[in-house]
C-alpha cells in the first residue's frame, strides 16, 4: 500500500483548519514511493486541490522543488484540459438544442463555485446530462451527431456514449492532457435503480432546473439542494462498489462549509432526500467519512435528521475503518463489506451483494472500448488488458487474503463499541 503517512498529510493539509507540518516530508518522487504516492494522489483528485491549498495559504515553500514544479506542471496542463472539456459541454449542449432535447449538465464543472471555488483546480474525468426517460432516444441523436456511440441504449437508466479510439489505455497516460476518447454519462435520475438499494431519489429534478453559468458556458443546471443530494448519492454509490474519488468528499465538505449558516438550504435538502430510512444512513455514512478525513462536520440542520441513521456499528466503522478504507489504493478495499446490513436489510441480498465483491464480473473489471485498426495494435490492446485484470486481479486477492483478519478486528471494534454503550 502506498505510504500512509503521506496520505494523512495531505489529508490534513486540506482539513478545514490545514496543518502543513508533514508536506516538505512527502516521498521523494524519483523513487518507487513517491511514484507510487503521486499516482495515488492523481486518482484520488486530490493533487490540485492540495496544491491549491499550498498556495492559498502560502505554505508552497515548505514543497521541495521538485513537488512544486511536478504540482505546477499538473495544474497548467489541466488548465488546458479544461478549457477543451468546457469547449466540448457547449458542443454538446448546442447539439441537444438543435435536437429539441431538454437536458440538465450535472456534476463536472457544474459544481463551481458550491462546491469548488476555481475549476482549475478540480480534475474532470467526463460530461454527464441529465435527460427524461421519454427524450434519451432523441439525446442519443444528439450526441451521434457529435460523434458519440454507445453499445446499449438505456431508456430507464444509465447509458455511457463514447468517441471512437484507437489509444490504449495505460498506467503511464497523462490523467491532465486533453482526453484520447470523450465520455458522455446519460442519466434518466440523479441515482440509477440498483438491485440491491431501492433508493427513494426525488424524479422531477429536471422539473426543477434552472439556467446556470460557470466559466463561460450557460446551461440548464439543477437546484443547489438537487445538486447536493446527487453528490451525496453518487459518492456512496461509488464506495459501494469499494472505491470513492476523495475529492468528491472534499468538495462536498466544501459545500458543508461555504454553506453552514443557510438553514433554509439544508430543510430543502431534506425535503428533496425524504424521510426514507436508506437515505438518512447514506447521507449519515458519507457525511460521516467526510468529517473523519477533513475535520469538518455536517452542517448543524442536518445533523438532527441522520442522527438516528448514525448507529453504533456505522459510527465503529467510520471510526476505525473509515479514513483507511477510504485512502487505500485504486480500485479500493473489501472492507466497506462489513456495513452491509446498514443498507440492505434482507440477508439473501446481502449474500448477492457479498459475491458480487467477492467475485466480480467481467464487466466490472472491463478496461473500456478502444477500436483498433490493424493486428499489431489488436495483440497490444490484448496485452494491455491482460496487465489491467492481473493488476486489479493481485490487489483483489490481497484483499481477500486479509479479510479474515480485518473481519475478526471489526468484530471485536464492534464488540467495544456496544460494551460503552
Amino acid at each position: 500500500m502506498t505510504d500512509l503517512r503521506a496520505k494523512r498529510t495531505v489529508l490534513a493539509a486540506l482539513a478545514r483548519e490545514p496543518d502543513f507540518s508533514g508536506v516538505a516530508r512527502l516521498p521523494d518522487l524519483r523513487g518507487r514511493a513517491g511514484r507510487e504516492f503521486t499516482l495515488w494522489l492523481d486518482r484520488s483528485g486530490l493533487a490540485l486541490a492540495f496544491f491549491g491549498g499550498i498556495q492559498r495559504y502560502g505554505a508552497a515553500a515548505r514543497l521541495t522543488a521538485e513537488w512544486r514544479t511536478a504540482l505546477s506542471e499538473r495544474l497548467a496542463r489541466n488548465v488546458e484540459r479544461t478549457r477543451d472539456i468546457l469547449a466540448e459541454a457547449q458542443r454538446i449542449l448546442s447539439s441537444f438544442r438543435t435536437f429539441g432535447v431538454t437536458a440538465a449538465a450535472i456534476k463536472g464543472f457544474t459544481l463551481c463555485p458550491d462546491f469548488c471555488e476555481d475549476l482549475h483546480f478540480r480534475h474532470q474525468v467526463d460530461l454527464d446530462f441529465l435527460t427524461a426517460p421519454k427524450s434519451v432516444a432523441v439525446a442519443a441523436q444528439a450526441l451521434r451527431s457529435c460523434g458519440y456511440e454507445t453499445r446499449c441504449l438505456n431508456e430507464s437508466g444509465e447509458t455511457c456514449f463514447l468517441t471512437h479510439s484507437q489509444h490504449i489505455p495505460s498506467v503511464r497516460d497523462d490523467l491532465y492532457a486533453p482526453q484520447h476518447q470523450r465520455q458522455v454519462d446519460l442519466h434518466v435520475s440523479v441515482c440509477e435503480a440498483c438491485r440491491w438499494l431501492p433508493i427513494d431519489a426525488p424524479q422531477d429534478c429536471l422539473e426543477h432546473a434552472e439556467i446556470q453559468s460557470s466559466s463561460g458556458v450557460s446551461y440548464l443546471g439543477l437546484t443547489l439542494e438537487d445538486k447536493f443530494l446527487l453528490q451525496i448519492l453518487h459518492a456512496f454509490r461509488h464506495s459501494f462498489r469499494s472505491w470513492v474519488r476523495i475529492s468528491w468528499l472534499l468538495e462536498i465538505a466544501h459545500c458543508c462549509e461555504k454553506h453552514a449558516q443557510n438553514d433554509d438550504l439544508w430543510r430543502r435538502v431534506i425535503e428533496r432526500a425524504g424521510s426514507g430510512r436508506l437515505t438518512k444512513s447514506i447521507f449519515a455514512f458519507v457525511l460521516g467519512l467526510m468529517e473523519r478525513l477533513f475535520c469538518s462536520p455536517a452542517p448543524r440542520a442536518l445533523q438532527p435528521w441522520i442522527a438516528d441513521a448514525m448507529t453504533p456499528s456505522l459510527r465503529a466503522w467510520l471510526d476505525h475503518f473509515g479514513v483507511d478504507w477510504a485512502v487505500s489504493d485504486w480500485p479500493g478495499s473489501l472492507n466497506n463489506l462489513f456495513l452491509t446490513a446498514e443498507f440492505i436489510l434482507d440477508a439473501d441480498l446481502r449474500k448477492e451483494y457479498w459475491r458480487s465483491r467477492l467475485l466480480p464480473r467481467k464487466a466490472q473489471t472491463s478496461l473500456g472500448t478502444v477500436a483498433v485498426a490493424n493486428r499489431k495494435q489488436f495483440f497490444l490492446l490484448q496485452a494491455a488488458r491482460v496487465h489491467y485484470l492481473s493488476q486489479r486481479a493481485a490487489v483483489h486477492l490481497k484483499d481477500i487474503v486479509a479479510l479474515p483478519w480485518q473481519q475478526l478486528r471489526w468484530k471485536r471494534v464492534l464488540g467495544e463499541s456496544r460494551g460503552s454503550v
